[in-house]
């Protein structure tokens, strides 16, 4: 018996086939396709990641004001924006009003993100190499803004010591030695908060490790303060984990990290107490640096202190008045007599 199979003609084929080729095709959101909103692990992404833990929030922020600008609505985050799509009249646009917004330091910074981010863009074969140096040859931002922030003078210091020293609480103790962190060795908050008991290497002097920018490893040490770090671990104890914990509000010590705002606020409170406005975790830093510019330090030493690579950005933390300048300048030059 012969079975009758039917085939479906060429015909009806050629047309499902042309029918389908018409059909707009679904983008799939990746860095294959367009590498476009939403795509996981996109060149900006990419870029963020490679920076330290504490520099990816400041990252995240500028490409968000950045491509507030480009898109010309407000964006929620600019990580995830095809920035290889961007065209020069963008780059342009975006150092206009940033030149009009921010002070140039920080529009400098951000047209350095953008940079960088073009240039993973172009790693990542997103973008040709003559389309990446036309947006990277926009302009730097020429001017200096004034710099904000102060040093603190001898007796601001001691009230803000002595509030913490008033203090008979856990809190106490524990606020002292942040304090001391960041004006007796300069630590930044995201180093002040980082601190790990393996990176105490004697509390009895206050030599520490601290952990920076770019996976930096670098020594310190507390001097005099010490005995604030001293205080607070004879409370704390020398179990392994961070150095600074939560301390609640009946003094109870929960082990948890605590977090660059949370110094900030810790500040704010003692400042409050000791009746000391306008500071801010930074000013103890300056304060730092006044003080070694103050007692000698050159440039290159006080530079290696805050752990600085760049020898320009420790220009902002001279705090010395003109009054200072000019005695020093008194001081430093010898004239032989005149003579008769």
């Amino acid at each position: 018996m012969n079975v009758l199979v039917r085939l479906p003609s060429i015909g009806r084929q050629v047309q499902s086939l042309q029918a389908s080729l018409a059909q707009p095709a679904k983008t799939r959101r990746n860095i294959k396709s367009d590498g476009a909103e939403g795509g996981k692990g996109n060149s900006a992404q990419r870029y963020l990641a490679s920076l330290a833990p504490s520099s990816r929030r400041v990252g995240r922020w500028m490409l968000t004001q950045m491509g507030t600008i480009w898109k010309r609505h407000p964006v929620k985050d600019g990580s995830r924006l095809a920035w290889h799509r961007i065209k020069a009249g963008d780059v342009d646009r975006i150092r206009e009003v940033v030149v009009a917004k921010y002070a140039p330091g920080t529009g400098n910074h951000m047209l350095i993100t953008l940079r960088k981010v073009l240039w993973f863009c172009w790693r990542d074969r997103l973008l040709s190499y003559e389309d990446y140096l036309r947006h990277a040859a926009v302009d730097s931002i020429r001017g200096e803004a004034p710099t904000r922030g102060r040093a603190l003078g001898e007796l601001e210091l001691e009230r803000l010591y002595g509030v913490c020293g008033a203090d008979r609480t856990p809190a106490g103790a524990r606020d002292g030695a942040a304090i001391a962190l960041a004006h007796a060795a300069g630590l930044r908050c995201a180093e002040v908060v980082g601190l790990d008991m393996a990176d105490i290497l004697d509390p009895a002097t206050g030599e520490i490790l601290v952990r920076g920018k770019g996976g930096t490893v670098s020594g310190a040490s507390l001097g005099a303060a010490a005995v604030w770090l001293q205080a607070w671990l004879a409370i704390r104890g020398d179990e392994a984990g961070p150095v600074l914990l939560h301390v609640l509000a009946r003094g109870r010590i929960v082990r948890h990290r605590l977090s660059p705002p949370a110094v900030f606020g810790i500040l704010a409170k003692r400042a409050k107490q000791a009746g000391i406005k306008d500071v801010s975790p930074h000013c103890l830093r300056k304060t730092f640096a006044t003080s070694l510019f103050r007692a000698g330090f050159d440039h290159v030493m006080v530079m290696r202190s805050l752990r600085h690579r760049d020898i320009r950005s420790v220009r902002i933390y001279d705090r010395r008045t003109e009054d200072e300048r000019a005695a020093a300048q008194r001081a430093a030059i010898r004239v032989p007599s005149r003579g008769r």
